[in-house]
């Protein structure tokens, strides 16, 4: 049986497969390097990399730098380290860069001799700090974001798995009822060393009050006819359905049949309580007793069933007008999503996708 964070690798390949097909580029500190002559990379057979010093003795190094530590306090850190020649050199460069001034501690991993002006843009790319990386995809389910950060930490999962449990003192909105789930928001996240599971968590949560904050997410929810609680739920469920450009259509789609009233017949709630990812559901488990069963239960289900991305929430909160009441994706690697508003099309987009999935699977 594969572990959790297997579980979780998982799910990140077919996040960055599904969401993200263009990777992000970055040119990082040591490519940076290259650019501006100071070390010149050579690859070796064994398929790493050789630096080969230049001029003044360059090479990989890394520098610490204190909390509080003034511009000045900085250069003499550097000069000591041989990254530049002197701190004087250093003051100079920052005093025609503005940015200087939002240099924080830590460690770095920079390069001797690379010059002043050249380690004030290192020091200002998180890149070259070092710190702890925990990623958390769109959409992952809670125990898929424990099992990464535990990971990153060197911590065990249950450590996250109890703070979840009594969650009191990590920041949640009062409407979240005490559960994490939909509110430890989808980042990129840096941390410095020696960070606790707790402090994870609580940066997570905020990151959501942040983003939730800029929304407006009470009062737009309000003005919607629904809870901020109602909204995250909705939210998770549109992540997990359907690609970003179909969210709002999905959205509306919610709406349509919770006001109708219609069930809302969805494998992605029922899955959440199998705790799988099942394409085609069986008939014992659409009959599972569970309030996640949303095919044998009215309204929607209890709580979230992941944690959605800022997009998913904006497509609840301002949905696409339609009067479309059902969705099929009729094509799993593509994602692309037809809408229907009555049962014949619905049933039309239906044979599309088993069309598809008997070809594939």
């Amino acid at each position: 049986m594969p572990s959790i964070l297997d579980e979780f690798k998982s799910e990140q390949n077919r996040y960055k497969s599904d969401l993200h097909p263009a990777p992000y580029l970055r040119i990082g500190l040591i490519t940076f390097a290259v650019l501006v002559g100071i070390v010149i990379y050579s690859f070796i057979p064994s398929g790493g990399i050789k630096i080969i010093d230049g001029p003044g003795g360059s090479g990989p190094v890394q520098v610490s730098i204190a909390p509080g530590s003034s511009l000045t306090e900085i250069g003499k850190v550097l000069a000591d380290a041989g990254v530049v020649n002197n701190y004087l050199e250093f003051v100079n460069a920052a005093g025609d860069i503005p940015q200087s001034s939002s240099i924080g501690p830590g460690k770095y991993n920079l390069i001797k001799s690379m010059g002043a002006k050249e380690s004030i843009f290192a020091l200002l790319d998180p890149e070259s700090k070092v710190s702890i990386k925990v990623v958390i995809p769109e959409g992952s389910r809670s125990k898929y974001v424990f099992a990464a950060a535990a990971q990153a930490l060197g911590v065990s999962v249950g450590d996250f798995e109890s703070l979840a449990k009594d969650p009191k003192d990590l920041g949640l909105p009062e409407y979240a009822k005490n559960n994490v789930e939909g509110f430890l928001y989808p980042a990129t996240y840096r941390f410095d060393e020696g960070v606790t599971p707790k402090e994870v968590l609580q940066q997570m949560i905020k990151r959501f009050n942040q983003a939730a904050t800029e929304q407006q997410l009470e009062a737009t929810a309000k003005a919607n006819g629904l809870t901020p609680y109602d909204v995250i739920i909705m939210a998770s469920i549109v992540e997990k359905e359907v690609a970003p450009v179909d969210q709002a259509k999905a959205a509306r789609v919610l709406l349509n049949r919770l006001a109708a009233p219609m069930r809302l017949q969805l494998d992605s709630t029922l899955n959440y309580e199998l705790d799988s990812n099942t394409i085609i559901l069986t008939s014992e488990q659409l009959q599972a007793d569970s309030p996640y069963n949303t095919y044998t239960n009215d309204g929607l289900p209890p709580g979230p069933i992941a944690n959605p991305s800022e997009a998913a929430i904006n497509a609840v909160l301002n949905p696409e007008e339609g009067n479309w009441l059902y969705w099929v994706t009729v094509n799993l690697d593509t994602k692309e999503t037809k809408f229907a508003a009555t049962n014949n099309e619905f049933l039309t987009h239906k044979q599309e996708f088993l069309r598809w999935y008997n070809q594939n699977k």
